[in-house]
């Protein structure tokens, strides 16, 4: 088929539908596909133990803060474990890794850390933790949470 005949053959007016919603149907694909791998984590911690450090209420701390704590807990995943997909929506934390090396994985993306790194989760990161190690991997995160 020459160029000018491909033309005419699309702008017929029943093509050009069918070619529209062609379009539409692989980009509602392609989005849904990178919706889904960016959301596809563990919906449950396995090998995870969580110790309370304290809080404090931030609510006659800083103004606006009302129903907010500021808390310190220690995490610490065993070998071949995992911490659930979570948000930060909400809740900034920092992370810091006490001991062992522990996969991150950010927004969809693989990130190693390891013991004396300081890890920053903001209100567009959604993550969770793998350790893939041998030794229990300990985090000691610090976050603005609301009970």
């Amino acid at each position: 088929m020459r160029p000018l005949d491909l033309v005419s053959h699309i702008a017929h007016p029943s093509r050009r539908r069918k070619l529209t919603r062609a379009i539409l149907i692989f980009g509602v694909a392609i989005l849904t596909s990178l919706s889904f791998s960016q959301s596809a984590g563990p919906a449950d911690s396995k090998g995870v133990t969580t110790k309370a450090l304290g809080y404090i209420d931030l609510s006659s701390e800083v103004e606006g803060f009302a129903g907010r704590q500021l808390r310190a807990r220690l995490i610490t995943i065993e070998p071949g474990g995992r911490a659930a997909l979570h948000s930060h929506k909400d809740r900034p934390t920092m992370e810091y890794v006490l001991q062992g090396n522990v996969i991150e994985i950010r927004n969809g993306v693989e990130v190693p850390h390891a013991p004396g790194e300081m890890v920053l989760a903001t209100h567009d990161v959604s993550h969770w933790w793998e350790n893939r190690g041998t030794v229990p991997v300990v985090l000691l995160p610090v976050d603005v949470f609301k009970p």
